[in-house]
């Protein structure tokens, strides 16, 4: 009797330790749920640093080309946020912008951002295969605009955008469409008149869009206004492996009108290396013939590591007057982290 009252005792222990520590399991589970979803609400901390060398008649130079850190954060799956700075040469704010996502044909966004034109313009610098932009996008897409803007391709507004007949994880159609203040990045506008702008691009099959853009904005003060408007085609094909990339983009600043194209050609193969050529031709005044300039561009881009990317590209530029024909080598280290 003895025995079996003492084994009886054991177990009641052992049952309530067990219960105890199931207890004990259960909030450390439910306090590490809570913690894990506070710190998913956090924002993500991102960033890069380009370093560049340059060789060009006899000079040469290293420089810091950019320097970024980028904070995402999704405190709700309606609700997203983020804010870039680039810290070379002096600290900008590049984006900082909120979104809501309302729906997958229809999406909001306010804030500083990529404008909503040409289909080179969205590639950010971790995504663009060469070092530098094409001509008539620098030129005519607010990254060294003809308007004065300096904007790494962006201004401030708000947007709406988003996306249709979706099948196999992709859109056949996706547009956006934005109002501007048409000044650039970190800068009120200087008149009253907001730039409109949008892109629809088309995807029949997953590796091929077709892209039409449109500009319509005004430049100068009230009373001495301009107009700036462009308007853009492109074509792409990208599988991954074989990528082929066109843009023909037109525009008008102030009396002066400008046009260029691009024809980008690349292929990867070992998932590290992808050789380059590029063709550029840019018209920065229509009607003077020696404002005519054509970039020839070989390169490659090689990535030893996903967190880095090596890009060698060398530019030999033409022009009506051939004594100004030069040729330009330019490698970028590009670390992330």
């Amino acid at each position: 009797m003895k025995k079996i009252i003492i084994a009886l005792s054991l177990l009641t222990a052992s049952l309530f330790y067990t219960v105890q520590a199931q207890a004990q399991v259960s909030d450390l589970e439910e306090r590490t749920g809570k913690l894990e979803s506070f710190l998913s609400k956090l924002p993500k901390m991102s960033g890069f640093i380009n370093l560049r060398y340059q060789y060009e008649n006899n000079s040469n130079s290293f420089d810091i080309r950019r320097a970024r850190l980028d904070f995402k954060g999704e405190p709700a799956k309606w609700f997203d946020y983020r804010l870039q700075v680039d810290f070379a040469s002096s600290p900008k704010i590049i984006d900082a912008f909120v979104r809501l996502k309302i729906h997958p044909m229809f999406n909001v966004q306010a804030g500083q951002f990529k404008l909503a034109f040409s289909l080179e313009n969205p590639y950010g610098p971790l995504d663009l295969e060469t070092l530098e932009n094409s001509q008539v996008v620098g030129y005519l897409s607010g990254f060294n605009d003809l308007a004065g803007n300096k904007a790494a391709g962006r201004d401030i507004g708000v947007a709406v955008y988003g996306g249709f007949f979706k099948q196999d994880g992709y859109n056949i159609v996706d547009y956006f469409v934005g109002l501007y203040n048409g000044t650039g990045i970190n800068v009120k506008d200087n008149n009253k008149h907001k730039d409109i702008t949008g892109r629809i691009d088309i995807h029949p099959i997953r590796p091929v869009t077709l892209s039409a853009s449109y500009y319509n904005g005004k430049i100068g003060p009230d009373g001495e206004l301009a107009p700036r408007t462009r308007y853009g085609f492109g074509a792409r094909y990208d599988d991954g492996k074989i990528l082929f990339r066109g843009e023909y983009i037109k525009g008008k600043t102030d009396q002066k009108d400008s046009d260029g194209f691009y024809l980008l050609a690349g292929y990867t193969f070992a998932d590290k290396f992808q050789p380059l050529f590029k063709y550029d031709y840019m018209r920065v005044d229509i009607a003077n013939e020696n404002s005519r300039q054509i970039n020839y561009l070989v390169g490659i881009d090689y990535w030893p590591h996903k967190m880095f990317r090596l890009q060698v590209n060398y530019t030999y530029r033409t022009f009506i007057q051939k004594e100004k024909n030069s040729g330009l080598l330019g490698i970028m280290l590009t670390a992330r982290f």
